[in-house]
């Protein structure tokens, strides 16, 4: 039975040992195998024949892996990039990681079965989910020509272009979540590498360096999660779910928290509550606490060494069975201005952070959004100095944990 073979992969190495080894270990795979010594024959091969996936040495004479990894980077953007090398200083595989692209770095010594054969797969798969969303955005825009043909000559009823409309954002929509699962993919597995580099024997220097990777991994990861949250509830994919919560042990675990935070910075902190808390709600618990969390969080990183936030918090019955939370949370930082506010509620718009932090653009968006899905609210209020955000949320009173 002949194999039909539609994928093809090209190995770059100066080493005809090294080419031979994965040529015999590779025989009977689904995919063609190719091979090159040096990374200029590397370019002239696929300047002429199609390839999908390219696996490079790092240490090549004339021109280097990393070099011939830029260079394919550039002309064959498509195609996806690999790193085989016992070349593992760290300078030179971030640099492979960042400037190269590349899906993944595979070190020496390395197994056919085990290391090889498992990262072409994931690569071959990874080609194929990208070749599948690019004929979906080819899709997407015809659906489009389409809407406005539609629009222009009055061949279909407003009922009908509105679902057009619909299906059109929903797709784009998860080709967004699939891309930013992959990004989140690409960042889990960089983070990882760099677990393992801190575990091993490297000097000072190198450990430092792998730190700030790995928690520069962690805080864009946690980006991102923000950015599938409100993504979630934009399109209503995610909508509040009721559980029971113990609100003194909420905010008391919520203050400890946000202390500790604020512990580096010098700050003061402190946690009001106008009258005594119900000892149990309804409501729904995660969404809660990220709203809070989401304008404290802007608090501590706006405000300047020994300043001042401050949370008070209020229940008021609004009808039986019914309790708005009403939190004004107030810091000393700069504030913001008259001129920036609005746009600076608006999805995806960041400001400056008082640390440098890079924002991600959905602190207030998200937060207001999870208070209107709380049948609540959210208001920026102009004070003397620093800024106060009033956050509102209706909960349901529960009696017992078994209250739905």
């Amino acid at each position: 039975m002949v194999i039909e073979k539609k994928h093809t992969v090209l190995f770059v190495d100066d080493e005809q040992r090294v080419l031979k080894s994965i040529k015999r270990g590779l025989i009977g795979e689904p995919y063609r195998t190719i091979f090159a010594a040096s990374g200029m024959e590397a370019l002239e091969i696929l300047a002429e024949k199609p390839v999908e996936v390219i696996v490079s040495d790092m240490k090549m004479p004339e021109m280097n892996g990393l070099e011939l990894l830029q260079e394919v980077a550039k002309r064959h953007p498509e195609i996806i990039r690999l790193v085989l090398s016992g070349y593992s200083h760290t300078s030179t595989v971030l640099a492979a990681v960042n400037e190269g692209r590349i899906f993944r770095y595979i070190t020496k010594p390395w197994r056919i079965d085990d290391d090889i054969k498992p990262a072409l797969a994931a690569a071959f798969e990874l080609y194929d989910q990208r070749v599948d969303e690019r004929l979906e955005a080819k899709k997407l825009q015809l659906n489009n020509t389409e809407l406005k043909g539609a629009l222009d000559d009055g061949r279909k009823t407003v009922s009908e272009t509105k679902k057009v409309a619909s299906e059109i954002y929903r797709r784009k929509t998860d080709a967004q979540r699939r891309a930013l699962e992959r990004v989140q993919g690409l960042l889990n597995y960089v983070s990882s590498q760099a677990i393992n580099l801190e575990m091993g024997e490297i000097d000072d220097e190198s450990r430092k360096l792998v730190v700030e990777i790995k928690n520069s991994c962690r805080e864009a990861i946690a980006g991102l999660e923000k950015v599938y949250l409100f993504n979630a509830l934009e399109v209503g994919e995610r909508k509040p779910v009721a559980a029971v919560l113990e609100l003194p042990k909420f905010f008391a675990e919520l203050e400890s928290a946000v202390k500790k935070a604020a512990q580096s910075s010098g700050l003061t902190i402190i946690f009001q509550t106008v009258s005594a808390l119900p000892e149990q709600v309804v409501t729904d618990v995660e969404l809660l606490r990220v709203m809070l969390w989401e304008i404290l969080d802007n608090a501590l990183q706006n405000s300047p060494s020994g300043g001042i936030v401050v949370c008070n918090v209020e229940p008021q019955v609004v009808s039986e069975g019914v309790l708005r939370l009403t939190t004004v949370i107030r810091d000393t930082g700069p504030g913001i201005k008259a001129a920036e506010l609005k746009e600076l509620q608006q999805p995806f718009s960041c400001g400056s952070s008082g640390n440098n932090r890079q924002s991600w653009g959905v602190g207030l968006s998200l937060a207001r959004l999870i208070a209107s899905r709380l049948n609540g609210s959210m208001k920026v209020g102009e004070v003397d100095q620093g800024c106060q955000i009033t956050l509102t949320a209706e909960v349901r009173i529960s009696s017992s944990p078994d209250t739905e």
